[in-house]
């Protein structure tokens, strides 16, 4: 089922505006994206659609009204996929805004996001920004949960920004790979809360080797979808401006370290997201839509 916005909500969708990162060279996809920018990957399971263009197809269909995708390397390669894209599915074109990071994308995905700082069109300090990596291809119910989420949060996250995770173990996560071998050596992004009156508020983004976790242990797994103001984002900028470093949660954990808090919201749906890096991933992917029937 999809979202009914009501007018309430109509309101929270106008100060949203999404962050697609799309600068990095996605050197890691070698072999299935050796010319051409990671997140214009095919999916042919759907409908030979690209990584990026599902996306940003499941973001119309809740009703945002801002999209921001941030490019870098071989950025017009995407510029053009997505202005043909709009044109073809009769989308507004004023609807996606193109952030050119420069040469600021070499310096990580934190710098590449940090670059709409300078386009006064897109930070304002009204906005909350949703970042989301455009090279991750979100299950539709797991994006609406998320969307759901923020609404019922939105007070809190128009004050402490927020961190999306899913509560899972290391069978769950073998299961979802198991045709094609365990998760061996995989780095999984995890975190920490704490409670706060009702709520949960991060206390620390950590990486587990999925070799050193029990079968059946449950641990909180990150969903790559941070809801940053702009205060935060004006704080990530002072920040990176003292000391190196090159990941938006780092500059989320250096945040918490200096009082910022982080609400923790936990995302119960059972789907699932997936990161496109070698021809392996696209096999599986593919065989998981065309067997879910989506």
């Amino acid at each position: 089922m999809e979202i009914q916005l009501s007018p309430l909500n109509t309101k929270f969708m106008e100060n949203l505006t999404i962050v697609i990162l799309c600068a990095g060279e996605g050197k890691r996809a070698k072999g299935i994206a050796d010319d051409i920018p990671k997140p214009l990957i095919k999916v042919e399971s759907l409908k030979n659609q690209s990584i990026l263009t599902i996306l940003i197809s499941h973001l119309y269909r809740f009703g945002v009204k801002s999209i921001v995708i941030v490019t870098g390397y071989l950025g017009k390669q995407i510029e053009k996929n997505i202005i043909s894209f709009q044109t073809k599915n009769l989308y507004k074109s004023e609807t996606i805004i193109f952030n050119n990071a420069g040469n600021r994308y070499k310096l990580g995905p934190l710098h590449s996001f940090l670059s709409i700082t300078r386009n006064k069109t897109v930070f304002k300090t009204n906005k909350l920004f949703l970042v989301i990596p455009g090279d991750t291809i979100f299950d539709y119910k797991l994006m609406e949960e998320i969307f759901n989420l923020l609404k019922e949060n939105y007070a809190e996250a128009n004050q402490n920004s927020i961190i999306f995770y899913r509560r899972t173990t290391k069978i769950a996560l073998n299961k979802e790979t198991e045709k094609y071998g365990p998760m061996r050596n995989k780095m999984v992004s995890c975190v920490r809360t704490k409670e706060k009156g009702s709520k949960q508020y991060v206390k620390e983004i950590y990486k587990r080797s999925i070799n050193n976790i029990s079968d059946e242990e449950k641990f909180n797994q990150i969903i790559p979808a941070f809801i940053i103001t702009y205060d935060y984002v004006k704080n990530f900028e002072v920040l990176a401006s003292k000391i190196k470093m090159n990941k938006i949660v780092e500059a989320i954990n250096l945040s918490i370290k200096n009082d910022r808090e982080f609400l923790a919201c936990r995302v119960k749906s059972d789907q699932n997201f997936y990161d496109i890096d070698t021809a392996l991933d696209l096999t599986f992917l593919n065989r998981h839509y065309k067997k879910s029937g989506q």
